[in-house]
């Protein structure tokens, strides 16, 4: 590991030995601290001068669009911010928009509801309705999908949703996902996500459980085609790059891994020890750096390779 990555990983082992992240409290305690952060931290659109920037609207919800001036985009990504209790849509604006940088397309980012407010599976339906809107405007196969964390939880739930929807619109090109999330099925896979928070430099532990039960407190009927990887549908997926660190999320690497081999699905997973999560689109440290350019790579040659189609 360098000796970048090294000191910031020791400054976060640090912080969790000294409670600075906190574990979460009980339910009740979190979602009125998910709602009280989602009151105090409404959408609005950017005003700096990194980008241009537009706001449209997809079943009431703000889609905000990435593009750099003087490019006239054939391309689009689609990219999921992470969050999930909490309307967490800000600080990964900056990583939206250097991914359209790099690759000189169109960024749409969605400004999705948490599980605090409404049931996962109306936030996967807005989520697919937005990459239907997309795929109207540049094609499927001219769209890279990338999620980081809770947006890679909803990334899977969008390639699940097109496969249950039927031929409504066809798979993305690519899709990129950063430690994504998703929960454990079996009491093994349970008992490795609990093993995992203890040393997890970012999530404290119990995330998971408090997850669980709050997804299910906002709807006790989210179907489980909506959570597990096992239970999700892969057929037809696209060509597909994991980046995961040694990681609480990472307790469903095998379990996705499994999903896309049962459905003949594309998969690269790749796990870098010592890292911490969502490492790979924070281009920072020299691993970091390293993978992310591989993302950058991926999704310039898919759009060369469908372009030549």
């Amino acid at each position: 590991m360098s000796v970048s990555a090294k000191a910031a990983v020791a400054v976060l082992h640090l912080a969790k030995r000294l409670r600075l992240i906190p574990n979460p409290g009980d339910l009740d305690s979190e979602f009125a601290k998910a709602r009280e952060y989602n009151r105090k931290h409404p959408y609005r659109e950017p005003h700096d001068q990194k980008a241009r920037y537009r706001t449209d609207y997809v079943s009431g919800y703000p889609v905000l669009s990435i593009t750099q001036p003087g490019i006239t985009p054939e391309h689009a990504i689609l990219f999921l911010h992470g969050g999930g209790n909490q309307d967490t849509w800000k600080p990964e604006v900056s990583f939206a928009r250097n991914y359209g940088m790099r690759t000189g397309t169109e960024v749409f980012y969605p400004i999705y509801p948490p599980f605090t407010e409404r049931p996962v599976k109306e936030t996967a339906d807005l989520i697919y309705a937005v990459y239907q809107s997309i795929a109207v405007k540049y094609g499927a196969a001219n769209i890279a999908v990338v999620g980081g964390s809770y947006g890679g939880f909803l990334a899977m739930q969008l390639i699940t949703w097109i496969n249950r929807n039927g031929t409504e619109v066809d798979m993305p090109g690519l899709l990129i996902m950063n430690s994504p999330f998703a929960f454990p099925e079996t009491a093994e896979e349970w008992k490795l996500a609990e093993a995992y928070e203890t040393d997890d430099l970012m999530v404290p532990e119990g995330t998971f459980r408090l997850m669980m039960d709050g997804i299910m407190r906002t709807d006790p009927l989210t179907p489980e085609y909506a959570l597990y990887p096992r239970k999700m549908d892969f057929r037809h997926a696209p060509e597909t790059y994991i980046f995961y660190a040694k990681e609480a999320c990472a307790c469903v690497a095998d379990a996705i891994q499994h999903a896309y081999e049962r459905d003949g699905a594309v998969l690269h997973m790749h796990k870098e020890p010592g890292m911490m999560h969502c490492y790979a689109c924070a281009p920072v440290f020299p691993e970091s750096k390293r993978d992310f350019d591989r993302q950058i790579h991926a999704i310039k040659q898919s759009f060369e390779t469908k372009s030549s189609e």
